[in-house]
Order: C-alpha cells, then sequence, then structure tokens
C-alpha cells in the first residue's frame, strides 16, 4: 500500500517509531489477519486464482477500513475515547536550539555569510533575482483574479498495481514534446513510466500549481517512495525554481539531523526540458487531511497542540535564515502517512528579507495579513499571522477571515480585532483605496439584486467584533465546558490557552505579533498535556478483604 510505503520513509528518516503509536496500522493488520481467515479453503499446493475484480474489490476494502481507521486517529479525543501519543516525531520535546549558544552562533555566521553574499552579487543578478519575485507575485495575483483559491479539482490516482506494464518503456518511445506536454506546459506523466532511468511512475496527478505539477514515484535503487515537482516548460518558471532550490538547499544545510520540519529536497534532474525537483514522500497537505477525515469539522486540540508546536519549529528555522515564507497554508503544510509529522513545504514564493518589495497580492488572500493589504513594508511577521488562521482552521474546521477580495479581508480582520490603528493604516501605500480622509472604512459591497458594486462607510466596529475566545470554546463543546470531569476540564483549560494563542498571532499591528521563539514558549505550547489521572479503584469491604 501507499500509505504503508510512505510510513516506512517517514520512519527511515528519523520521523519517529510509529509502530508503537498504537496506531491505525495495528488495527488494520488485525483485520486484514481477519479477512485472510475468512477466504475459502483450498488444498494445500493449490492457489486461487484472482479476477481483476476480485483485486479491485479487496484493495477498495482495504483502502476504506484504512481511511475509517485514519480518521479516527485523527480525530481522536473529542469523543471520549481516548487520546493519541504524539512524542514519537522527528522533532524533540525540548527546543535545545532556541537559546543554545552554539545554535546561536551557528545561526550568526549563516547570516553574516549572507550578507556577504548579498554585497559581492552584482546588479544584474539582483535585478534577474527581483524580476523573479515580481514574476510569482504577478502569477498569484492573477491566479487569484480567476476565482476561489480553494475549488480544488484535485484528482487522486490509485497506487501502482498490475496494470503498470501497460506504460512500460515509455521512456524509450522518442515522442515528440507536444506528445508528453499539455496545452500549458506541464508535463503529463505516465503510470510505469521509468523518469531519468530512476523513478518509476506509481501516482501521475497528485497536484497542481500555478508553476508545476507533482507526481509520486519508487526510487529503483533504494525502493523508496518520493514526491517529484515538475516545472513547467517557460524560462522564468524554471528560474523560479532554481531560487526555491537555492532556499531548499540552505535550509537543509542548516538542519542536518532533519529536526527542523521543513520538506527534504533529496536531489534534482533535468527531464524532456523539464526541471524536476525530487523531495521525500509524505501522505497529503492538512487541507486534504481535514476534508477527508473530519468533513471539515476540525482536528482533535491535542493533535492540533502537536503540530502547533512542529510548524513553529520549522517556521523558526526558515526566519533564522532570514527568509519569510510568504505562502502559509494547510495546502503547504504535509503530513506524514502516519500522521504524527508535519512539514512547511512549497518555498516558490519564499523570499531573503533583503528581496521584500510592497505588494497587496503576496501570500493567499484568506491567510494574508493586513500590512500587506494596506501596502506596508512587510516581514517574517506575516508568516506569524497565516500560521495563526492555519492553527485556528485545523481545530474549527473553518477559515478564519475569508474574505472575497482584499477590502473585504480588512472587514473580516476588523470585525473580529477592532478597528485597524490610524498610524498603521496612513503608514500603507494602498491605504486610500480602502478607507477616507477621515479613515473610515469604505467598503466595498455588491448589491444583491443588480450585482453592481457599491460603498459604504462604516464607522462603528464595537457592535461588530467576534471573540476568539468564544470561537474555540464553542468548538470545544458546551458538554465539557459544564462537566466538573477531570478531562473535560484539562480540555477546556487548554482550549482557552489555544484562543490566546491565536488571538496574539493575529495581532492587527505586526510589531505587537510575538515571534516563533516566543511562541514556543506559549503554555499551549511549552506545557505538556498532562497524564490522566487513573480511575479510582473500587472501595473493598472488610469481610471481602480478609477473603482475599
Amino acid at each position: 500500500m501507499e500509505q504503508i510505503a510512505d510510513a516506512r520513509v517517514d520512519t527511515e528518516r528519523g520521523g519517529g517509531d510509529v509502530s508503537r503509536l498504537g496506531s491505525w496500522r495495528d488495527e488494520l493488520e488485525k483485520t486484514d489477519a481477519v479477512d485472510d481467515d475468512d477466504d475459502d479453503a483450498l488444498p494445500d499446493g493449490i492457489v486461487a486464482m484472482e479476477t481483476d475484480e476480485d483485486v479491485d474489490r479487496k484493495l477498495a476494502e482495504s483502502r476504506a477500513r484504512r481511511e475509517a481507521l485514519i480518521a479516527k486517529w485523527v480525530t481522536r479525543g473529542e469523543d471520549g475515547s481516548g487520546m493519541i501519543k504524539f512524542e514519537n516525531t522527528n522533532t524533540p520535546l525540548e527546543d535545545e536550539g532556541s537559546d543554545n549558544e552554539e545554535v546561536t552562533a551557528f545561526f550568526k555566521a549563516k547570516q553574516q555569510e549572507l550578507a556577504d553574499a548579498a554585497d559581492n552579487m552584482d546588479d544584474k543578478a539582483k535585478e534577474d533575482r527581483a524580476a523573479v519575485n515580481r514574476y510569482i507575485r504577478q502569477h498569484n495575483k492573477e491566479e487569484e483574479a480567476q476565482g476561489d483559491m480553494f475549488d480544488e479539482t484535485s484528482k487522486e490516482q490509485e497506487a501502482l498495481t498490475t496494470k503498470a506494464d501497460i506504460s512500460a518503456g515509455i521512456g524509450q518511445t522518442g515522442a515528440s514534446g507536444d506528445d508528453w506536454n499539455d496545452a500549458e506546459g506541464y508535463y503529463k506523466a505516465k503510470i510505469g513510466e521509468l523518469m531519468n532511468d530512476r523513478y518509476l511512475v506509481t501516482e501521475d496527478v497528485c497536484g497542481k500549481g500555478t508553476f508545476s505539477n507533482v507526481i509520486k514515484a519508487t526510487d529503483q535503487t533504494n525502493k523508496m517512495q518520493v514526491a517529484i515537482k515538475v516545472m513547467r516548460c517557460n524560462d522564468m518558471m524554471r528560474k523560479a525554481a532554481e531560487k526555491e532550490i537555492e532556499i531548499l538547499n540552505r535550509l537543509k544545510g542548516a538542519d542536518k539531523e532533519n529536526k527542523r520540519n521543513v520538506i527534504r529536497l533529496f536531489t534534482t534532474f533535468n527531464y524532456r526540458n523539464h526541471l524536476c525537483l525530487v523531495f521525500e514522500c509524505m501522505w497529503d497537505n492538512l487541507r486534504m487531511a481535514l476534508k477527508k477525515y473530519t468533513k471539515d469539522k476540525g482536528m482533535s486540540l491535542k493533535a492540533v497542540r502537536a503540530y502547533t508546536r512542529q510548524l513553529l519549529i520549522a517556521l523558526q528555522h526558515i526566519h533564522r535564515m532570514h527568509i519569510i515564507h510568504a505562502d502559509i497554508k494547510p495546502d503547504n503544510i504535509l503530513i506524514s502517512a502516519g500522521h504524527n509529522l508535519v512539514k512547511i513545504c512549497d518555498l516558490g514564493s519564499a523570499m531573503e528579507l533583503t528581496e521584500v518589495e510592497v505588494t497587496p497580492y503576496l501570500v493567499s488572500r484568506f491567510y494574508r495579513a493586513p500590512e500587506i493589504i494596506l501596502g506596508i513594508k512587510y516581514g517574517q511577521a506575516s508568516d506569524i499571522f497565516a500560521l495563526g488562521g492555519t492553527l485556528c482552521e485545523l481545530f474549527t474546521g473553518k477559515i478564519l477571515f475569508r474574505g472575497k477580495s482584499n477590502n473585504d479581508m480588512l472587514r473580516c480582520f476588523m470585525e473580529w480585532k477592532g478597528k485597524l490603528q490610524h498610524k498603521m493604516i496612513k503608514s500603507g501605500t494602498t491605504w486610500k483605496q480602502h478607507f477616507n480622509e477621515e479613515l473610515d472604512f469604505k467598503f466595498v459591497d455588491s448589491d444583491k439584486v443588480t450585482r453592481k458594486k457599491k460603498t459604504r462607510i462604516i464607522t462603528d466596529w464595537a457592535a461588530r467584533n467576534k471573540s476568539m475566545l468564544e470561537l474555540i470554546l464553542t468548538r470545544a463543546g458546551v458538554e465539557k465546558q459544564k462537566s466538573s470531569d477531570y478531562e473535560d476540564q484539562l480540555y477546556v483549560k487548554k482550549s482557552k490557552l489555544f484562543a490566546d494563542l491565536m488571538n496574539q498571532m493575529t495581532m492587527l499591528d505586526p510589531e505587537k505579533r510575538p515571534t516563533c521563539t516566543e511562541l514556543l514558549k506559549h503554555p499551549f505550547v511549552a506545557e505538556a498535556w498532562p497524564t490522566p489521572k487513573p480511575a479510582p479503584k473500587p472501595a473493598v469491604a472488610k469481610g471481602d478483604a480478609k477473603k482475599a
């Protein structure tokens, strides 16, 4: 199975001993064993011939069992069925690097290397780099203008089975470029194709973005599953990929032991005029996990706490290298097959702090910080804001700021957090698009009948304010809030701490948002989830005690 193969890869890379989790994998093996026992008995030495329908049926039944068990694993704890263990990840329980002198010295040296490299870069190289960043932002803007960013039509392919030989030898056909590229320049991989004489394609459509499509393959040198990001045939897109490769290699070089929860780039190669990036293989992204296993109802708080710590450590690592990710969202966070490990991925929009150029269209809209929308010079605090919205979504199952435009996003922000400060508004280059001279908000809406745009002034935000605490506690459940049970009281306490963390991460003023290092010390993240109290033993009568 694909997920089992992925889990083996995760374990070999330090993802933890997933067999100790008491996970869905153990239960799956038990149910598979029962199924094997139920097969019709045949005389020794005789093997039953299976039809294609038999194989498809068994695969479907196994997938259904596995998905049901994973769903239970991800959401366990919400229904009183017991908590899961998250200690077995590649992330240390204590972040020994936060204040360690050796680590501090290492990153200081790295920062000096970056400064020296920037000083030695000629004007043409700087302009080429800036042109690539502008190209990326322009494409993001055009993509957003086309419609709802989360109207996914992503397809899932079945793992390679007996039909793999159908496309065997495709690499030797000598077909023209028109045969292997679609009209937009995306590479059309085939299941069973051997890319670069090494990677056997097992899934031909795992994801598709503006710049590339992703496939899964088996590395024939070590039989490990990998994900291959295939860039489109376009010179500027190739340059954008080269920039991403440079950043990924820099992050990997500063994380030799693979403990910082950033996706691992193994190697790159050119294939049929496409630049291909080979990554470690994860199960899927967090948006798919939310949809598939929680039906958009949200994950358990304990799961979210475990992911919060890992993602803060990943973002801390990125920020220490003076890099802004610039596109944090559930889609760009991958989860392992064992579902106990998450990693930040897709650094295609990432940039160094020295490359920042004011633009109102950086970051996917629902996770875009207010300073970006207002045209203020942004920094790493914008990643903190995006991660806050992402984590809140993981728990509630709902997008926190679902604005239809930049203007509507500002309305969402102020309904949750109150009026933006006048000083912050006027420091932006685009504030006049959203505020009048009195700094009252100009809300651009559409008439429900005529669909024509209309502008109305909003001055009072006090009555509109929503409560983050109320949102989180509502998700936790009224029953838990009223309960006197120790476990329920603990859950409510942790929920309140999570609400406080979300409030801090989504502060409207970027200067007031805590850094990753500060957030890792927040009680919700830093304090371990207490071990449940053992159930009291039933009282034994004196007479019964003597008999015993």
